[in-house]
Parts: structure tokens; sequence; C-alpha cells
């Protein structure tokens, strides 16, 4: 029996999914600019759809979609810096994004996504790009609550440095101007520690007032006026996202960078199995997407049960030598532990976890210490009296903390987040320990890429000293713990590089117990007893987590 023939179905083409692909067709229809389909067909009713929401009460009634010049239709308005006949095809239009309502980023090649592309972009006037992001915004992404574009850019592990000590992260395919480009030759390199994107180029929408971003040295008594200011935290744009559980996350995308993959790592510390939640993105999966699942497929973390820590969980502490925005310190809040101690350089971070840990229902209390390792206007006495006197109930009423915000009485504090460099971290460690808080350091978090060695020696000593550390000798108990060390690895030499990371940790170890000497002369053993391989950094490169376990062989004596 013949099969019937069914004709091509003839009118408006479907309704583009991508709501990037809608935007700039809807930007197409308005100027005039023919999109071509795969065949290089006119499918100026595809064009037509998508922007049929467009409202530009002032502006001409917008075009079909034909090419400029068309005898046929009322003329579009004629872009001022397009002097031929555009055409793109579908397949040319940038399809990727990510999207944290309100604010939508766009990928480092948005401007030079292919050739053809590229000419049309590159021959828009300011007003013509104002107007192609207006377009995005309010006819791809309508509903979507997106105000705010930016060109994203990688986050630069160097950035350049100029006379005046401001700092700019250089990659030469972020796709500005090449013309403000030239003389960042004559820059010194730094390494870029605040890992702050100066790459990410605001395109649309209202940013807020802009606050130079300065180095920690800016951080001193002799400087503290370089500080932001409340008014500056409050006059930034903010956005925010949730991740594993409904973890909230906060940033100032224009100081502090947020990173939606290691979800394989946050995963392990929660003990649940990775997801790619917190976020929309479009077209194929992003290079630094959600496809960073465990290279072994596991989600193990060690030392997050009572049987592992010999005592229960809600009794123990976790140093994060990194702390960001709460990348990983919120996951093992969640989790369970008592308090994460957080440290970072970047006062835009500090800021962005004190507001995540507000919005997820934990106290967290900011300390800044300053360039000798002292905290600035207040002492350790204090910070003692504000902790202890939460976990124990005794309110302290309402006031404000060093950095102008009220703090709540009677809340326990989850979080202490110090705003310095962390090779202070031994000295204020001992310091508030001396004033009578009971710490009990069970992991060392060292989340700094491509390498995080530098403080290598300091989370030995919170390991070796601030395990069951307490002011009271009579109830201190060494129990040891864990470094989860991230470093960024040669694929072939994972192995090697565990061996050797095992017996340097193993060797600052035994020089911190020789230089403090225990009167139970305690023996340790260190061994890195897993590896997890979280996710493909760069071509050949592996971003890996090693898991180094510092034990006491006779912990009681």
């Amino acid at each position: 029996m013949a099969q019937g023939y069914r004709p091509e179905r003839k009118g408006r083409q479907k309704r583009p999914a991508n709501p990037l692909v809608r935007g700039v067709l809807a930007f197409c229809q308005k100027f005039g600019i023919t999109v071509l389909d795969s065949t290089n067909s006119d499918i100026h009713t595809v064009t037509a759809t998508a922007a049929a929401d467009v409202r530009d009460s002032t502006g001409p009634r917008p075009g079909t979609g034909l090419a400029i010049g068309s005898e046929n239709e009322e003329q579009p308005p004629n872009p001022s810096s397009l002097d031929l006949t555009p055409s793109v095809s579908l397949n040319d239009i940038p399809k990727r994004y990510t999207s944290y309502p309100p604010l939508l980023l766009l990928p480092h090649n948005f401007p030079a996504h292919n050739e053809r592309w590229t000419a049309v972009y590159s021959a828009l006037s300011g007003g013509d790009r104002n107007v192609l992001f207006q377009c995005i915004a309010e006819t791809g992404f309508a509903g979507q609550n997106i105000s705010r574009i930016a060109i994203n850019a990688p986050i630069a592990a160097a950035a350049q440095e100029d006379g005046h000590g401001h700092s700019h992260s250089h990659d030469p395919d972020t796709g500005v101007d090449r013309e403000e480009q030239p003389q960042l030759h004559q820059h010194r390199k730094k390494e870029n520690f605040m890992r702050s994107p100066s790459g990410l180029v605001p395109v649309y929408g209202d940013w807020g007032g802009t606050t130079p971003l300065r180095s920690h040295s800016a951080l001193s008594t002799s400087s503290i006026s370089n500080v932001p200011t409340p008014q500056d935290f409050s006059n930034a744009f903010w956005t925010s996202t949730s991740q594993h559980r409904g973890i909230t996350q906060c940033w100032a995308p224009l100081y502090t960078m947020f990173s939606r993959g290691n979800v394989a790592e946050k995963a392990r510390i929660l003990g649940t199995t990775p997801t790619a939640g917190g976020n929309s993105s479009g077209g194929a999966r992003p290079r630094d997407g959600d496809s960073s699942g465990s290279g072994n497929g596991s989600v193990t973390f060690p030392g997050l049960t009572s049987e592992e820590l010999r005592e229960p969980l809600p009794e123990t502490d976790v140093m994060d030598f990194y702390v960001g925005i709460g990348y990983f310190a919120f996951c093992y809040l969640t989790r369970g532990v008592r308090r994460v101690y957080g440290w970072d350089i970047n006062p835009w971070s500090i800021e962005g976890l004190r507001r995540g840990c507000e919005a997820n229902g934990w106290t967290c209390l900011v300390i800044r210490v300053d360039d000798h390792g002292n905290m600035v206007d207040q002492t350790a006495a204090d910070v003692a009296k504000r902790i202890n006197g939460h976990d124990h109930g005794q309110g302290q009423g309402q006031g404000q903390d060093p950095t102008g915000h009220e703090m709540q009485s009677e809340v326990t504090v989850r979080c202490v987040a110090f705003l310095g460099d962390n090779k202070w971290a031994d000295k204020v460690m001992r310091e508030i320990t001396t004033a009578g808080v009971a710490l009990n350091i069970r992991h060392a978090n060292l989340g700094l890429l491509p390498t995080s060695r530098g403080s290598w020696e300091n989370a030995v000593k919170a390991i070796v000293c601030g395990s069951g550390r307490s002011n009271n000798k009579n109830k201190s108990v060494e129990r040891g713990g864990w470094l989860h060390v991230h470093e960024n690895v040669d694929v072939r030499e994972i192995e090697k590089i565990k061996t050797q990371i095992t017996h340097d940790i193993d060797g600052l170890v035994k020089r911190q117990v020789s230089e403090h000497e225990s009167e139970r002369e305690l023996a340790w053993a260190v061994s890195c007893d897993h590896v997890e391989q979280v996710k493909t950094y760069a071509p050949g490169v592996m971003h890996c987590v090693y898991d180094v376990h510092i034990n006491p062989i006779n912990p009681n004596g």
C-alpha cells in the first residue's frame, strides 16, 4: 500500500527555543538584517516570530526581516554603522549563555562567535549594540527578569598591574576592542590572588557605583579608608543563585567571581549525588559548565561521620583558607559542622559570604586582619566573647559588627570570616584560643588553583594544633584531621603528585611536632587515601582534590 505524501507545510516557522537566539533575531528584525537558514534560504518568518513582542512606541514599526532596501516593505531603521546589506545564517548566531536572574552572562567570544557574526557585530555602533542587548533582555529573555547583561571572561590567574597599583586581567580573546589593549604590554604582571573578574564587560543595565578593587595592602590600618564602605556595598549590583539543597550564594559580579562548576566536589562534601542546579545555560554545554563530574564516580568525602571523627560532627570545626563567597564553606555548614573559619583577602568576597550566610539563616562574624596580623577594631577577647556567648545562648544584645552590619543576638555564630591574608591564620587562631575559644579544626580546605602550596604549613598547624585544641589542657585530645588540597595537575602525573604531596605534608607535620613537642609525644601518620578528579581545567590538565589524612597513632597518650 502506497504511503500518502504530505506536502511541506509553509508558513510561520517554530519560535526558537533558545532565548538568546530569539533576542538576536528580534534585533535583526528591528534593523532589517536578513537571517538565512542552513540552506541560505531567507527565514524572515522566524525573525518576525521572534520580534513579535518587540515594543518600541517611539520608533518605526519593525520590518519583516527582509534585506535592507526591499521595495515591498516599509524601510526598517537603518543602523548608522551598517553601510552594507548585512545577513547572517541562523547557525551564525551565538547560542551560549549563563543566567543568574537578573544577570545574564555571555561568553567571552560572543562578539567573535564566527566570521559572519563578527562582521555584523563589529559593524554596529555603540548605540546599535545597546539596542541589541535590549532586544536580548526584553524580547529574548522576556519574563525571565533579566535586567543586566555582561560579556564574561575567564578569571585570570595573572593580572596586569599599572604604575598606580591597579590590576587588569588580560585575555587576548575577551572580545574587548583591541584599541583598548595596546598599552597593556607596558604593565607588569602579578598574580591575581583575589581572582577578581576584571575581564567582565558590562553591556546592559544599571551596575551601580564602581569602587576600585584594591590589593590586600590597602587593608592595613594605615590605609583602612580604602576598604569598601557599607555604602559601597549597598550601591553595588549583587546577584545570587541556589545550588544543592537550596544553598544560596551571593556575589557582586564586578568584584568577585562565581564558579558554577565544582558541583561534584560540593556534592562530595554534602554527601549527595552531583546535580547541575542554580543557573540556566543555553546552547551546547559550556566548557566551564556543569560537566564537572567526579573522574572516578565517587562522592565519598572523608571525615564527616561520627565514626570517622570519633566524636559528633556538630562538635567539629573547619578552616577554609580560601573561603571566597562560600563555595565549599556553605556545604560544610549544611552538612552539620559546628563552625567554619574562613579567610579571604577580597573584601567583596567576604561581604558576599556574609550576605550568603544571612540568606541561608547562619550568623556570620566578620573580622578584619591588617598587614601585621592584628585584628582591627576588636581584640581576641571581644571575638571570644561573641563566639562563646552565642554558643552558650548568652545574647550580647543588638549591635553592629566592625563592618557596620547589625548582629543578631542569642544566635550561634556558624561562620567566622577573616578579611585578611591567611598567612596570619595560625597567629590569629592561637590568640582567640588563648582568649577562651575552644577550637576543634578537623578539616582544612585549600581551594586555590593552580596550587595552594603557600598555605599548607598553616593548614598543618590548624590540624595538628587545632584538632581538639582547648584552652583547658585537661580536655585537649589530639584527633587529627584532613587536608583537602586542590591542585591543577598534568593528567599523566596525578599519582606522582599524590606521592609528592603526601611526602611534603608529612615533612611539615614532623617539623611542626618537633617544634612543639607534646607531653604525650604523639606519633603522626600522613596518608593520601583518595584523589578526586573534579573536572578538566584545560586540555591535559585536571583539577584534582587530594584528601590527605593526618592521624595521631596513639591519640590518647
